[in-house]
C-alpha cells in the first residue's frame, strides 16, 4: 500500500500534478509499483525495476528495463458533527463585537478527492556485481476539498499537494548471498490551501463587518534531500530476506500567504514559512517460494511520525490592526502530536502458466494520528486494504501488470481547531478507498 517519469522528460510535467492523501500510513504515499502493491513483499520481491524504490539491494541480476505504472485512487470522505466559527468581530472592543454574526451549524461535508498517480523505475546494470537504478515517483501527499459553502469552510475549504521524489541507487553485489542498495532522495513538495474566515456582521452596511465570508490562502514549496539504504540477503534460490530505511527528509516551505476581504481589501505577503518533516521509514520483508508456481510473502514496515509533533506556520497573513499594523502573525501553531506506526502485510501470487500469474495481498496500516488532534486536513484512520492482481507475460521483452484494491477505513473523531480563524469543529469522519491501476514492464 506503500509512481516516475516516461523517458525522463516526459513524465516530469504529469508526476508533478500528484496529490492525495490516499491509503497511507500517515500521508506517505505507497503507490509507486502495482506490481509491488498488489502482492505485498516490498523489500524482498525481486521482480522488475520498481525494486529500485522499495530495496535498490534488489537491483543485482535485473537486466535492463523500464517500468512505467500508473494508478487512479478514489477515496471520498465525509465529516459528519458541529462546527462553530466566531465571527473576527467578536475580538473588537465593545460596543463593536456586539455586532458580530457568529456562525453555528450541525450537518455533513464532504470532499471526493480523485487522483492519478504514475511512476516510472529504471535498472541497470554495469556488471554482475554492479547496477544502476532510478525512480521518479510520488512519495507524500494529502488533498481535500470540501467546497466553498460546506459546513467546514472556516475550518478548511481546500488543500492540495503537489510532491516528486527522485530516487537514483547504485547497487553492489557483497558476496554470492547479499547485496547492498544506496542511493539520495531528491524531493520536491508543494502544498496550497485556502480557508474561509468569518468576517461578517450586523452593521456592514457601515463598514463594520462584511456581508459575506472573506478568505485566506497560502502557497508554498520547497526542494530538499533524503537518502535510502538496502540490504537484500538471498538464502538460497527460493527465500529472500530483505530491509530497506529511507531516511527523513526536512522540508522548509516557503511561499506566498494572502487574505481577501470581502467587497474590497487584498493583503499578502511573500515571507510565508512552513516547516514540515517527511518521517524515516523501516521496511522488513520475507519472500518464500513455496513451489515453482506458488509464492508467500509479507512486510512489517516502521513510520517514525513521531517526529512530527507540531506545525508551526510563520508569517500568515490577516488584515492589520492597531494591535497589529504589518497583519503578519509570526507564528501560527497546529498540534499534532503523531505516534510511530507499525504497518503488516501478507501476500502472495501464483503463476497458472508461463504467461499469467495471479496476485493477492492484505494489509493492515496503523494511523499516526490522535482524537485529540485529528483536523479535516488529514482525517486519517487505521486502514484494512485487500488488494487484488494479475500479470501477463506479453513475449520475452513486455509484461502488462493490472490492480484492483479496496481499503475499508473505520469511522473516527474529529476535533479540529483553526488557530486563526478560531472555528470548531467535532464529530466523526468516514473515508472509503478504491484504486484500480496498470503497469508496463519493458525489458530494453
Amino acid at each position: 500500500m506503500k509512481t516516475s517519469k516516461r523517458i525522463f522528460k516526459l513524465s516530469a510535467l504529469g508526476l508533478l500534478a500528484i496529490s492525495t492523501q490516499l491509503y497511507a500510513a500517515g500521508y506517505r504515499l505507497e503507490f509507486q509499483s502495482a506490481s509491488v502493491l498488489a502482492d505485498a513483499g516490498e523489500a524482498a520481491v525481486v521482480e522488475d525495476a520498481g525494486t529500485n524504490w522499495y530495496n535498490s539491494a534488489g537491483l543485482i541480476g535485473l537486466p535492463l528495463q523500464v517500468v512505467m505504472s500508473g494508478i487512479d485512487v478514489y477515496a471520498p470522505t465525509t465529516f459528519t458533527g458541529t462546527v462553530n466559527a466566531p465571527s473576527a468581530l467578536s475580538l473588537a472592543p465593545f460596543p463593536i463585537n456586539t455586532t458580530a454574526v457568529n456562525f453555528a451549524a450541525s450537518g455533513k461535508a464532504s470532499s471526493h478527492p480523485n487522483s492519478f498517480l504514475p511512476a516510472f523505475h529504471l535498472s541497470f546494470p554495469v556488471n554482475e556485481k554492479i547496477a544502476l537504478g532510478l525512480s521518479v515517483v510520488p512519495a507524500w501527499g494529502f488533498t481535500e476539498d470540501y467546497g466553498e459553502n460546506s459546513i467546514l469552510r472556516y475550518n478548511l475549504t481546500r488543500v492540495y499537494t503537489k510532491t516528486l521524489d527522485i530516487s537514483p541507487s547504485i547497487a553492489f553485489q557483497l558476496t554470492p548471498k547479499w547485496s547492498l542498495g544506496i542511493g539520495p532522495d531528491i524531493h520536491y513538495f508543494s502544498v496550497q490551501s485556502k480557508v474561509h474566515s468569518n468576517t461578517q456582521g450586523t452593521l456592514a452596511a457601515l463598514g463594520i463587518g462584511t456581508v459575506g465570508d472573506s478568505s485566506s490562502r497560502f502557497t508554498a514549496d520547497d526542494w530538499a534531500y533524503g537518502g535510502h539504504i538496502g540490504l537484500l540477503y538471498r538464502y538460497d534460490d527460493t527465500t529472500r530476506v530483505g530491509i530497506n530505511y529511507r531516511s527523513k527528509v526536512n522540508m522548509h516551505l516557503d511561499g506566498d500567504s494572502s487574505f481577501t476581504l470581502d467587497q474590497g481589501g487584498f493583503f499578502e505577503t511573500n515571507t510565508f514559512d512552513l516547516p514540515i518533516p517527511l518521517p524515516a521509514s523501516t521496511t522488513l520483508s520475507l519472500y518464500h517460494d513455496v513451489t515453482p508456481c506458488w509464492a508467500l510473502m509479507g512486510t512489517i514496515a516502521y513510520d517514525q511520525w513521531s517526529s512530527i509533533q507540531k506545525y508551526n506556520a510563520k508569517n500568515y497573513i490577516q488584515p492589520p490592526t492597531l494591535a497589529n499594523p504589518s497583519g503578519l502573525l509570526p507564528s501560527v501553531i497546529v498540534v499534532q502530536d503523531m505516534r510511530n506506526t507499525f504497518d503488516l502485510s501478507v501476500g502472495t501470487h501464483f503463476k497458472i502458466n508461463q504467461q499469467i500469474m495471479l496476485r493477492g495481498s492484505f494489509k493492515y496500516e496503523q494511523t499516526p494520528t490522535k482524537n485529540a488532534f485529528r483536523d479535516v486536513n488529514f482525517p486519517d484512520g487505521p486502514k484494512y486494504g485487500i488488494n487484488l492482481g494479475a500479470r501477463w507475460q506479453v513475449n520475452c521483452k513486455v509484461a502488462l501488470d493490472i490492480i484492483y484494491g479496496h481499503v475499508f477505513v473505520p469511522s473516527v473523531h474529529i476535533n479540529d481547531v483553526n488557530p486563526v480563524t478560531g472555528a470548531v469543529a467535532s464529530g466523526h469522519n468516514n473515508t472509503s478507498i478504491d484504486l484500480l491501476g496498470g503497469q508496463l514492464v519493458w525489458n530494453l
